[in-house]
């Protein structure tokens, strides 16, 4: 759905708006970052990129409550070895079993959920906003497919990507950063002028099988697949499924907060994503951490930025 910048409080004037409202009548700073959590969440939903999925996508994207009702969880290895209900990781029981709250515990999806949601409203974009180092806001999407599909010696559970947008002080947008696969801390710039926009939404195109962001077909190596055409009304006729997390229909933005002090339970569990790694092999390295474990993780952020 088009946005409608006439119809929206200017990025500046919303900055400024929340910096001469008393304290007592501003959202609370639940995360810690120094930022206030109206000030994120209006920030992650006005800028929420388009994400353009490859005609023959066969993994659809998910959220993390799907992924965790379709998985087991699998503590660290260890004696007593346990097996428990994914979904428990929102549970403060499944916290005080040992091993659960460890890096070498991890999820084992059901083979079924390894294609997705094919639901969009299970479409779900999650959030970080954090401060950047020139004084700007930066907002990082991260987007949850459960099988990265592209070559089999390379394949993995739990596939994990993202896209960072940059704002200066005055909350205008500069551009974003695109990760993709290795190139993800932060990955490639691309500036405000050079991204095909939805408005005030950037337009990403996530390959196939492996997810990565792209600005255009013409930015991606020859071996990734993506849709033929960028710009979205020609991209839906193309026969390319949208992602436009924001609008109805779809799982909206989540803003996760920071890992010392979650909005979601699973941000601060250190653990795998998956089980099934290179050539199909059960592995406890392959599939990847959570997005505040990874590298990308408030990348280009001032000191101190994501307690």
């Amino acid at each position: 759905m088009p946005s409608h910048p006439s119809r929206r409080l200017p990025a500046a004037l919303l900055l400024a708006a929340l910096a001469v409202l008393p304290a007592a009548a501003r959202a609370a700073d639940l995360d810690r970052d120094g930022l206030d959590d109206a000030l994120e969440d209006a920030l992650l939903a006005r800028f929420a990129p388009v994400v353009v999925l490859a005609p023959d996508e066969r993994v659809r994207p998910a959220s993390a409550p799907w992924l965790l009702a379709r998985a087991a969880l699998e503590t660290a290895p260890g004696p007593p070895p346990r097996v428990l209900q994914a979904s428990a990781l929102g549970a403060l029981a499944a916290l005080l079993i040992p091993g659960t709250e460890e890096p070498g515990a991890r999820l084992r999806l059901d083979a079924a959920a390894q294609a997705g949601s094919p639901d969009p409203a299970d479409w779900t974009a999650y959030g970080h906003a954090y401060r950047a180092a020139d004084g700007g806001i930066l907002l990082q999407y991260w987007f949850l497919y459960p099988f990265n599909e592209a070559f089999w010696a390379f394949d993995h559970d739990g596939d994990w990507e993202h896209m960072t947008v940059r704002l200066d002080a005055a909350g205008r947008p500069l551009g974003a950063w695109l990760a993709r696969h290795a190139d993800a801390q932060p990955g490639p710039w691309f500036g405000w002028s050079a991204l095909r926009r939805e408005g005030e939404h950037p337009v990403v195109l996530s390959a196939r099988g492996t997810h990565a962001s792209y600005a255009s077909p013409d930015d991606a190596p020859r071996w990734e697949r993506l849709c033929p055409e960028a710009e979205p009304a020609r991209a839906a006729a193309a026969g390319c499924p949208l992602w436009r997390p924001g609008a109805p229909g779809f799982g909206g933005v989540v803003n996760m907060g920071e890992r010392g002090a979650a909005r979601v339970a699973f941000l601060a569990w250190p653990g795998r994503w998956g089980a099934t790694g290179a050539f199909g092999r059960d592995s406890r390295g392959a599939p990847p951490p959570g997005p505040a474990f990874q590298r990308g993780w408030c990348s280009e952020g001032a000191p101190g930025a994501c307690p």
